[in-house]
């Protein structure tokens, strides 16, 4: 690329270093700033003399190209879909399919980056949405929204998902599309790299000074703006580790479910995330960081910031009715219910027993009676 310092040379390994200095200025910079532009990195990295002085449109726009695609990577938040549309605008990648729910509206943008990334970021979707928010206009959603209050693993769990939900589960690479659903295809989309979300917890934790990346992106408190305050963007990145252990962790058929998406998911075992395996795949699992688990959660408490897609799944799984005997034994999401329905077929089923039996026994009599 032309914008970067010393291009012309023929040793890929030196391209490389010169890359990962601007990959790391990046990173330095975005953890420092507050609210910053795409254009202010650009201008820190001209100042530094890891980027050429843009003296032209097409370096500029190469420049802020780059750049937007190394905070992509460094927010995990989408994937830039790089040469797929006009230099002045940015594109992302499509990982759910077509679907166009709550992260991503659009998958162009042609917002100056010259506004905060947040702002700039808000021309895709909701990327990052704020705490105990709906955003829907449907009077039912709205309505839900309200009516379901908590979770219990027991009954909202990835297995039910599968079993009685009929839902698809697909792993991708982008933490803004956790826990969209896709109610055409039903389909639930889960974020794969759980280890992500921890070291940037963590290092937002440890030195308020020192954020993650990610925490760039988020709005100031006082934004008017529907986006995740950095208190906001702490919550969804917790939220995100606790959804693991509520779908899979916490549920021994989950849990052997998660083993088997694994094997399907296409990704070498190599390159995989061992901390998904042990939060998903675990049935106790003890991460700095991360709530105990619990019977029952609170979703305005436990979960603010992913509660409209928790509730969103809940509706879904609510109105799917068991289709065969099976799925009948297997729903137990109303416990009362349950025992009610199997009650009265246990019971109705021994009382025609005995009366077929009865008939017998009186035909057998009759029979020696002649």
């Amino acid at each position: 690329m032309s914008v970067v310092m010393d291009y012309r040379f023929d040793n890929g390994s030196r391209l490389t270093a010169e890359f990962l200095q601007i990959f790391c200025a990046i990173a330095t910079f975005a953890q420092s700033s507050h609210h910053l532009s795409i254009d202010e990195i650009v201008n820190h990295l001209v100042q530094r003399g890891l980027m050429c002085p843009q003296d032209d449109k097409v370096c500029q726009m190469e420049a802020r190209g780059l750049i937007f695609a190394v905070l992509g990577w460094q927010t995990m938040l989408y994937r830039a879909a790089l040469g797929t549309c006009p230099p002045q605008q940015f594109a992302v990648t499509d990982e759910q399919s077509g679907y166009r729910g709550q992260a991503f509206i659009s998958l162009k943008n042609q917002m100056a980056t010259k506004r905060p990334l947040y702002e700039f970021l808000m021309g895709f979707g909701l990327l990052l949405p704020p705490l105990n928010f709906c955003g829907s206009f449907d009077p039912e959603e709205k309505g839900a929204f309200e009516t379901y209050t908590t979770v219990k693993p027991s009954e909202f769990n990835a297995y039910m998902f599968q079993s009685m939900g009929h839902f698809k589960l697909k792993w991708v690479d982008t933490l803004s599309c956790h826990l969209e659903f896709d109610d055409r295809t039903k389909t639930v989309y889960l974020f794969r790299y759980p280890s992500f979300c921890l070291a940037s917890h963590m290092t937002n934790h440890c030195d308020k000074n020192h954020r993650s990346v990610i925490h760039a992106a988020a709005a100031p408190v006082d934004s008017s703006r529907q986006w995740a305050t950095e208190d906001a963007v702490t919550a969804i990145l917790q939220e995100t580790l606790l959804s693991y252990r509520l779908l899979f962790g916490q549920n021994k058929q989950s849990r052997t479910l998660f083993k088997s998406l694994q094997k399907l998911s296409g990704v070498p075992e190599e390159r995989r995330d061992t901390l998904l395996r042990d939060i998903c795949g675990s049935k106790v699992c003890k991460i700095a960081m991360l709530p105990d688990d619990k019977d029952t959660y609170v979703l305005h408490q436990d979960f603010p910031a992913l509660r409209s897609r928790l509730i969103r799944l809940h509706q879904a799984l609510s109105a799917s009715k068991p289709s065969t005997w099976k799925e009948l034994w297997r729903d137990r999401r109303d416990s009362a219910n349950w025992l009610t329905f199997w009650a009265v077929i246990i019971f109705g089923a021994v009382a025609i027993l005995l009366a077929f039996a009865q008939v017998i026994l009186q035909i057998i009599q009759i029979n020696l009676g002649h």
